[in-house]
């Protein structure tokens, strides 16, 4: 019985070695966003965000190394995914992405999508984080699964 495709690919040091980088620059770069830059309030960040948000912070930012290695892969193997499946799959993981970057993780800090989106909407939006997160985390396993990630080799 073989193994799924990422399995396989996230089994190279070089793809796992881009995981976990791609993960850790997602794990660093957000909580930063979220304070708008203020360092010395990522603290309270982690001590006032909800541990159920933490949680699935957490398995975006794995998720997403994982995804974006696995892309990297698909783009430089060209044979084992045709092109319009590429760009499909890197759209699908841009939204989430971009969309993960405008929720706020933290009922008490200020976000990203303060600066761009009306209030009510970031009201919305911080009352359906984990509802976002959950469709985020979605969207990059979808991402996987468009790309062949979850094909038997």
């Amino acid at each position: 019985m073989g193994k799924y495709k990422i399995v396989e690919v996230l089994s190279t040091p070089k793809y796992l070695g881009l995981a976990l980088f791609f993960a850790a620059a997602m794990a660093t770069v957000y909580p930063f966003t979220q304070v708008l830059g203020l360092i010395h309030t990522i603290d309270i960040w982690f001590a006032t965000t909800p541990k159920l948000n933490l949680i699935l912070y957490m398995i975006f930012s794995a998720l997403f190394g994982a995804t974006l290695a696995f892309q990297v892969y698909t783009w430089r193997h060209p044979a084992g995914c045709a092109l319009n499946v590429k760009a499909g799959g890197a759209g699908a993981s841009g939204i989430g992405t971009l969309s993960l970057f405008l929720v706020s993780q933290c009922p008490a800090c200020t976000s990203l999508g303060v600066l761009f989106l009306p209030l009510s909407a970031v009201t919305f939006i911080s009352k359906a984080s984990v509802l976002i997160n959950i469709v985020v985390i979605g969207l990059l396993l979808f991402t996987v699964y468009h790309l062949g990630g979850f094909r038997k080799t």
